[in-house]
């Protein structure tokens, strides 16, 4: 079965959105939809293994994060 998602953006980013019309931003949101999913299955476990609470570990990812898109 297939669901359907509507997804509200707001203007200036509509705007840009349609400067490239050649991209399909279903699948675009598709994408990110399992991308978030993954790394939510994986907080998931690591909280399961961990003393940590799930904020902790949220926040120790995005520093991570941050350190390595500092790198590149």
């Amino acid at each position: 079965m297939v669901q359907n998602l509507t997804v509200t953006v707001d203007d200036e980013l509509w705007e840009e959105m349609r400067k490239h019309a050649e991209i399909r931003w279903s699948a675009v949101m598709k994408e990110a939809a399992k991308e978030k999913i993954k790394a939510l299955k994986i907080l998931e476990k690591l909280v399961k293994k961990t003393n940590l609470t799930e904020a902790e570990i949220e926040d120790f990812a995005v520093k991570l994060g941050k350190k390595i898109s500092n790198r590149q």
